[in-house]
């Protein structure tokens, strides 16, 4: 068994794309027709909704080169689509009131079917960024494409402590990465994205996606076992399955799908090989890269120092609290009540600024100096107490708009707004970026 002390890191990118005015487009096959014979084509694909573009990354081993090599990709696509007049929006949710269209495919269709349909209308105006980290050898069988059984294996305990910490991570990620006030011309939470996507519920009475089958999209609980993590991939298939069966929806498609395509939560064993986490709301690189560099710091520490991670009452009063080198988490029902406040409230609820704080102060211990200059632009987020949802209510305000009663003339303003400041904050991610090869 292989352990890979120089782990693969990878970025999936979601963009709205928008007009000059700010209004919502369905452009996004324009834009891949245009690049169809480029060397970004590789990187490129369609989403859900025509309005919606994804832009992955090459794999790298360091921060620095993913930064410095996507964002150049990124850069071309921009000038690309600049010249149809089309702009790439990088927020969690498309704020303005649109009317997202929705590609015809079949796995999309059933989605519809099993969720909702009014739900994947939300879906189609959420973008997300998607974070992979390359599992040890053997976790996934490469025919199978699924999780192997394994008893002793020292990559085994390393990926289990990795998997639980990502869990223990995500309300804290998440209010890093918070990006989305509004959706569809409303004020909804902080992080309308995630409560959209998730399986979390809110007194006006708006649920997310997954709220009547959380184990397909909820945010999961710790596990110890692989086998564990085998029957949860198993029965999340089978429930799709026979809720399709029950609408009278034909599976024989469906079925031959890998179980671990199941999962649409914040966290996946991907069968390609990777350590998943699908959290985050999309947002402007300097962010993206200085997350995506403290999640790489933590689960290559993790590993390197043969950290064990484990939930514990202890963690409850001080989370990711490192000694003897065991890291404490929080209960799991700790993080479930931390996911949901720092959804709807973010910094300002005092819990979750503490928890955030907690968070970054473990993976500054386990990093080099290097490693953490590249995630400090969280440390001045933090001193700061803002982040971009944050920026953006401060917007609304200073013009003389209540969150709660924004004009649409405005909304599509801000998306206008953010999609020029994008590349801007390339030019600036990349120049921070380079200078730290």
């Amino acid at each position: 068994m292989v352990v890979r002390k120089n782990a693969l890191v990878g970025i999936e990118s979601e963009f709205f794309t928008v007009n000059k005015e700010g209004e919502l487009l369905n452009k996004a096959d324009r834009i891949l027709d245009l690049l169809k014979n480029t060397k970004v084509a590789g990187f490129i694909q369609e989403e859900i909704g025509h309005s919606m573009l994804e832009i992955n990354s090459k794999p790298e081993k360091n921060i620095s080169m993913l930064a410095v090599n996507y964002l150049k990709q990124l850069r071309s696509v921009i000038e690309t689509a600049r010249k149809e007049e089309i702009f790439l929006l990088p927020l969690g949710c498309y704020p303005a009131k649109s009317k997202p269209k929705i590609r015809k495919r079949s796995w999309y269709s059933n989605q519809t079917a099993v969720f909702g349909k009014e739900n994947i209308h939300y879906v189609s105006k959420i973008c997300g960024l998607h974070f992979h980290y390359t599992l040890p050898k053997g976790i996934v069988g490469r025919e199978s494409r699924g999780i192997k059984s394994l008893r002793k294996s020292y990559a085994k305990d390393i990926f289990l402590n990795q998997y639980n910490f990502v869990i223990a991570a995500d309300p804290a990620c998440t209010t890093f990465a918070q990006s989305s006030p509004f959706v569809d011309g409303k004020y909804i939470a902080k992080d309308s994205r995630t409560l959209i996507y998730r399986d979390m519920s809110i007194k006006n009475g708006i649920h997310g996606l997954y709220s009547t089958h959380p184990i397909l999209g909820g945010l999961p609980n710790y596990e110890f076992t692989l086998e564990d993590l085998r029957h949860l991939a198993s029965k999340r298939k089978n429930l799709y399955l026979d809720i399709l069966h029950e609408r009278g929806i034909s599976v024989k498609d469906t079925i031959l799908y890998p179980e671990l395509k199941f999962m649409w939560g914040p966290l996946r064993i991907n069968k390609i090989g990777t350590l998943e986490y699908r959290g985050l709301d999309m947002n402007l690189p300097s962010y993206i890269f200085a997350l995506t560099a403290l999640l790489r710091s933590a689960l290559r520490g993790i590993m390197e120092l043969n950290l064990q991670v484990l939930p514990s009452d202890i963690g409850e009063k001080e989370p990711f609290k490192i000694e003897d080198q065991i890291v404490y988490l929080p209960p799991f029902s700790i993080v479930k009540s931390t996911e949901f406040l720092s959804t709807v409230y973010g910094f300002e609820n005092s819990s979750v600024y503490s928890y955030c704080e907690a968070l970054l102060r473990f993976v500054s211990k386990i990093s080099e100096k290097e490693e953490t200059e590249q995630f400090s632009f969280i440390k001045d987020m933090l001193k700061k107490k803002k982040t971009l949802s944050d920026e953006i209510l401060g917007l609304v305000k200073k013009n003389g708009y209540s969150p709660d009663d924004v004009p649409d003339e405005f909304l599509q303003y801000i998306a206008i707004y953010y999609a020029r400041l994008l590349e801007k904050d390339i030019d600036k991610t990349i120049e921070f970026f380079e200078s730290k090869q």
